[in-house]
């Protein structure tokens, strides 16, 4: 019986750190949008203030890298391993869901638009401190903790995160439905042969207020390189409307 206890222990510390390195991922990804875009941008795919691909990152990391601790080999395989889990998430979510949240097409040494040079030097550069640094001094503190605060601490987050998993799912998987309404409305527009540039863009307003969620409508905005891979042009035309309206 006393095996049980222990292994909750250690999922729930476990569960406590991916948490904290998805919000330190959704920190940094906010960060870099108020430098580069001049304004706040919630950057995280779900409602919450988490990115889940940096703690799972981090956690990869951790174990299978725990007992490297030259920063050379150790900034290379956390490279490598962070960017592999990149192009299998992107790869995963364009089959689930038949969209793009990113393209680096374009970008220096990129791999199929899915990945390249920079995230593997930032990717690399971040785990190396977190293997070196930051995980040894985040273990002290948890460990420290009683052991009913650590549980109930675990539990409250993973319910958190569960329910908002939950409601992002359900907008995801009508989330390319949506796009393709809103695109076949938008042909529509056209067959019409609306003439006036006014009326045509508070009709487009209107249509997708009704057509999107308030969730999808923030996935347009805030990543700027998601597509659909069935209508390629309706999500740059919504996140045109979008900025135009100041949404």
């Amino acid at each position: 019986m006393e095996t049980l206890p222990a292994l909750l222990l250690v999922m729930a510390r476990w569960f406590l750190y991916w948490t904290a390195y998805s919000f330190v991922g959704w920190a940094w990804e906010t960060m870099l949008s108020v430098v580069l875009r001049k304004r706040f941008e919630d950057r995280g795919m779900l409602n919450g203030p988490i990115c889940p691909i940096y703690g799972f990152g981090a956690l990869l990391v951790l174990g299978l890298l725990h007992d490297v601790h030259d920063p050379v080999p150790l900034f290379l395989s956390s490279g490598v391993i962070a960017c592999t889990l990149e192009y299998a998430s992107s790869w995963a979510i364009e089959k689930l869901y038949h969209v793009r949240f990113w393209d680096y097409t374009g970008k220096p040494f990129n791999i199929n638009g899915r990945v390249y040079l920079n995230g593997f030097l930032a990717f690399g550069a971040g785990a190396t401190a977190v293997v070196l640094v930051v995980q040894p001094w985040m273990t002290a503190i948890v460990e420290s903790w009683p052991n009913l605060m650590t549980g109930i601490a675990a539990s409250m987050l993973f319910v958190a995160a569960a329910v908002d998993w939950a409601i992002t799912q359900a907008g995801l998987h009508s989330f390319d439905s949506r796009l393709a309404r809103v695109s076949e409305q938008i042909k529509m527009l056209k067959l019409e042969q609306i003439e006036a540039i006014d009326t045509r863009i508070d009709m487009a307003d209107e249509m997708l207020t009704r057509a999107l969620s308030w969730q999808q409508r923030r996935l347009v905005r805030i990543f700027p390189g998601l597509t659909s891979l069935r209508n390629p042009d309706v999500a740059s035309r919504i996140r045109r409307i979008l900025e135009r309206r100041g949404w």
